[in-house]
């Protein structure tokens, strides 16, 4: 098996989804090396990076000194130091905007361009895996680390597993799990996560949003007591006083179209279309479903009709 035979299948919503194996193409590895790397990271995350025990990984934002988020982050020990996993769009301008202050301490960020990273979920995927591996992640341990591969535990929307290993070690991985398995690549893992309301930022939606707008805190990817970093005082200033009024949503529609991230969204309000908001990210599922993850700036209920402006003939309900 070669790293082409992950085609485009279709994408499933969790509960319907099948044992399937996904390449992540569209996720990046970042290393980030060096005897100042916790430090360092502590004063850019919006996490306590100290507190980060050797067993658990933390979801993380990156954010300007305005308090916009260049990134969404999975920040973990790896290899004595620290690694992240985010949207490959997204590297190159993060890593530039990480390094920026990096000229007085020991540390080196760089993409790690020497693993590939799976995705696995659906039926009997926890069996799957202890087939293959002695010992896998759940939610007392949610990393772990062996020779073969490093596993990272989701709970939501349903149990999966998501894989870094080796570029050798993927047909490796693939024998051992059979023939009835299914393959597919990261739409149907963006899928998982835009239905467990995970904000996804790409380049073009990067910078665009402060944490609390895109369910961070709601993730508990924003720690309040801990010190200083980029952003902190705006994004603590929202939170004590209550400030946010935006949210994410997932909206539902019918047809199968491509439209833009960054597209605003409207709503219709009696006979009048209202700009209530921006596309953040979208995916197809089968029998030309589309689901699309919008930022929302107000709360709204599930009899609301929506569209995009780009397709006024288009309409989604709330899911």
């Amino acid at each position: 098996m070669s790293l082409s035979s992950f085609s485009s299948n279709t994408v499933y919503p969790s509960y319907q989804l099948p044992a399937t194996l996904m390449l992540l193409e569209d996720w990046s590895l970042v290393l980030v090396e060096g005897k100042d790397s916790k430090k360092y990271l502590q004063d850019q995350l919006t996490v306590d990076v100290y507190s980060l025990k050797q067993t658990h990984y933390v979801l993380s934002a990156h954010c300007n000194f305005n308090g916009k988020v260049w990134s969404v982050m999975y920040l973990f020990h790896y290899n004595n130091y620290y690694a992240y996993i985010e949207r490959s769009s997204v590297v190159e301008n993060q890593i530039k905007q990480l390094r920026k202050y990096s000229i007085f301490s020991r540390v080196i960020i760089k993409k790690n361009n020497d693993v590939c990273l799976l995705g696995l979920a659906g039926y009997d995927a926890r069996l799957i895996l202890l087939t293959i591996f002695e010992k896998i992640p759940d939610q007392t341990t949610p990393i772990i680390q062996n020779k073969k591969a490093i596993i990272l535990w989701f709970q939501n929307p349903s149990e999966r597993f998501l894989l870094i290993l080796s570029i050798q070690n993927v047909c490796w991985l693939k024998e051992r799990m059979g023939k009835k398995i299914f393959l597919n690549d990261s739409k149907q893992w963006l899928s998982l996560d835009i239905e467990s309301q995970i904000p996804i930022i790409d380049d073009a939606s990067s910078a665009k949003f402060i944490p609390q707008s895109i369910n961070l805190e709601f993730l508990q990817a924003i720690n309040f007591q801990k010190g200083c970093y980029y952003g902190q005082e705006i994004i603590a200033r929202i939170h004590f006083r209550n400030l946010n009024k935006r949210f994410l949503c997932i909206l539902k529609g019918k047809k199968h179209i491509i439209p833009s991230i960054g597209s605003l969204i409207e709503m219709k309000i009696e006979k009048t279309w209202y700009k209530i908001g921006v596309l953040l990210s979208f995916v197809h599922l089968k029998k030309s479903t589309i689901w699309i993850q919008v930022v929302l700036d107000k709360p709204v209920h599930n009899n609301n009709i929506f569209r995009i402006n780009q397709f006024e003939k288009i309409f989604f309900k709330k899911y």
